[in-house]
């Protein structure tokens, strides 16, 4: 990197991250982009693989992703993410090595010990892979301006994984942003506060539709 590039790289980091994490996904390709031809250490390319399975590009992801996990192998967030990513290409056997592999570094990992079982399930696998794409395809739509349809897509998820505390929490959030009656949107805000109780969110956003339901 020259001087300005190193100059305005924290500053382009934090902007991507930002788009990121609000839902501008490809504002965040474009500058991950530029940031990984920059400077392509592990963090750059780790985010640039996360916009790209924002964008459903799962085998690219799992290209940036792959030698990440060659080269810190017992990283635990960045392991999952690429069996993830490899489950939602439908490469379950590489999936399954994955987990393995985790497993051997946090034999006592609960979440490990699930998500590498789900692996070896072909329904429970299905089921997962599914939901989470349509995740995926409803943040575009969002995205998109089109958050009806983006509800559609949520509401089937919930049909395949109805214990997913955040997906239950997402409907009710878009159920609230298009004015569905507030007995439903409390519905969901339960259900999520029922699978997560511990989650601070999710009884932040219940509380709030509670008080306006008294007003």
């Amino acid at each position: 990197m020259n001087f300005l590039q190193r100059l305005i790289h924290p500053l382009f980091r934090i902007e991507a991250q930002r788009h990121l994490l609000y839902g501008k996904r490809r504002r965040a390709l474009a500058l991950f982009n530029i940031l990984c031809r920059w400077s392509p250490t592990p963090e750059n390319q780790f985010n640039l693989a996360l916009c790209k399975m924002n964008l459903r590009e799962y085998e690219q992801a799992i290209e940036l992703l792959e030698p990440i996990h060659k080269l810190i192998p017992d990283q635990l967030f960045a392991g999952i993410t690429y069996a993830q990513c490899l489950m939602l290409a439908k490469r379950f056997t590489e999936a399954e090595e994955v987990y393995s592999h985790l497993l051997s570094f946090n034999p006592e990992n609960s979440l490990l010990k699930l998500l590498a079982a789900l692996s070896k399930d072909p329904v429970g696998r299905d089921k997962f892979v599914t939901s989470l794409d349509y995740q995926y395809q409803a943040s575009l739509l969002q995205e998109a301006k089109q958050p009806q349809a983006a509800l559609d897509l949520l509401k089937k998820a919930v049909e395949l994984t109805p214990e997913d505390a955040a997906l239950q929490n997402n409907m009710g959030v878009l159920m609230l942003k298009l004015k569905y009656p507030i007995a439903d949107v409390m519905a969901a805000f339960a259900k999520a506060m029922e699978l997560s109780p511990d989650n601070d969110r999710f009884k932040r956003n219940y509380r709030k539709v509670w008080q306006r339901s008294q007003k």
